[in-house]
C-alpha cells in the first residue's frame, strides 16, 4: 500500500511539472506584435515630403504614403485640373514618350513611380508651344511622358512622384531644369524600373 501511495505522488509530481512547462509565458511578446519599422505589404513605407533641393523656384513637394504604391483596378484619385502627384495606380505603366492625346491617369501614375516626369499641357495650347515641348522631350529624355491633360487649365504642369511645378507662361527655362533634376531623380522609389515595354505607342 505504501508503494502504491509513493507511485501516485510521483505521477502527480510529473504531471504538475509538465503542465507548468507547457504553459505560455505571460511575459512573452504576443504573436501579433510587429516591429514599428516593418514595411507595408507592398514593400513601401510612408515618407515625409522631400526638401526642394532642386534650386527651382515654385517646386512643391508632398509626403508619400505606402498605399500610393498599390496596384488597383479602379482609381481612388480624381483627375482634377492638374495631374495628381501620386496615387494607387494601374498595374501597367504608360510607355514614356510623346503623345498628342491624353493618356490614362492610372498608367501615367505608374510611369512616375518608375522615375518619369509627366509633362502635361492644356488641350488648347498653341501648336508652336506644343512643338517646342515635343522637341525638348526628343532631346534624349527616355523617362519623360508628354501629353495634353483634358481638364488642365494651367499652361504647363510638370509632375514627378510627389513633386510638382506649375508653369503659367511660355517659354520658361524651369521646364528643362525640372526635367534634368527630376527625371530618374531623388523622388524615384523604384530605381531601374522601366518606362517602356508596357502600354501606349508614343509619337516618333
Amino acid at each position: 500500500m505504501f508503494s502504491k501511495m509513493i507511485r501516485t505522488i510521483f505521477i502527480a509530481f510529473v504531471v504538475t511539472n509538465l503542465l507548468i512547462a507547457c504553459a505560455p509565458s505571460t511575459s512573452a511578446t504576443p504573436a501579433t506584435a510587429m516591429p514599428a519599422t516593418m514595411l507595408a505589404q507592398n514593400g513601401f513605407q510612408d515618407k515625409p515630403a522631400l526638401p526642394n533641393n532642386s534650386g527651382i523656384e515654385g517646386v512643391q513637394t508632398f509626403p508619400d504614403k505606402s498605399v500610393y504604391h498599390n496596384h488597383v483596378q479602379t482609381l481612388d484619385v480624381q483627375a482634377g485640373e492638374m495631374p495628381p502627384v501620386f496615387g494607387a495606380h494601374f498595374p501597367a505603366w504608360q510607355n514614356c514618350g510623346i503623345y498628342d492625346q491624353p493618356v490614362g491617369l492610372g498608367n501615367a501614375l505608374h510611369s512616375m513611380e518608375h522615375g518619369a516626369v509627366w509633362l502635361t499641357y492644356r488641350p488648347d495650347l498653341d501648336a508652336k508651344d506644343v512643338s517646342d515641348l515635343q522637341a525638348l522631350v526628343r532631346a534624349g529624355h527616355g523617362y519623360v511622358l508628354l501629353s495634353p491633360y483634358a481638364t488642365q487649365k494651367k499652361t504647363v504642369v510638370l509632375t514627378a512622384w510627389g513633386v510638382q511645378l506649375v508653369i503659367d507662361t511660355l517659354p520658361d527655362e524651369r521646364i528643362a531644369k525640372f526635367i534634368k533634376y527630376y527625371e530618374l531623380g531623388p523622388q524615384n522609389s523604384e530605381p531601374g524600373a522601366p518606362c517602356s515595354g508596357a502600354l501606349g505607342e508614343p509619337l516618333p
